[in-house]
């Protein structure tokens, strides 16, 4: 499946999924966000490239109930992403979400789910 490169690192690599119509549906949200909110997101980008992990819970986790699904967080700026096989680790974001409440919509844990399932061929 198609990734397109977003930020490579010693420890991590960060692709944006890529359906095969070309659409790319986290590229889309990164190119929408303000210039501080994406300065934000790409701290976090940089940080698990280089170190592989980022340790702080408010601004990467897995999220709970989920299957290998993970989020950036930056304030209200989700990105939902899984981890896949290879050297170094890679990230693949599957979308982005503005989000205002402390849970999840159904609809986009699912959406990364089925991405993830599509992308790792299971």
């Amino acid at each position: 499946m198609p990734l397109r490169s977003e930020h490579s690192g010693l420890k991590a690599s960060v692709g944006l999924y890529e359906f095969e119509d070309g659409s790319c549906p986290a590229a889309e949200f990164l190119g929408a966000l303000s210039s501080k909110d994406r300065q934000r997101v790409d701290s976090l980008f940089a940080l698990i490239g280089e170190r592989g992990s980022i340790s702080n819970k408010e601004h990467f986790k897995k999220l709970e109930g989920t299957e290998g699904i993970f989020e950036f967080k930056r304030f209200q700026v989700r990105l939902l992403c899984f981890f896949a096989k290879g050297s170094p680790a890679r990230l693949v974001i599957t979308h982005g979400v503005i989000k205002k409440s402390d849970k999840h919509a159904k609809a986009d844990i699912e959406r990364a789910l089925a991405i993830r399932k599509r992308f790792l061929g299971e």
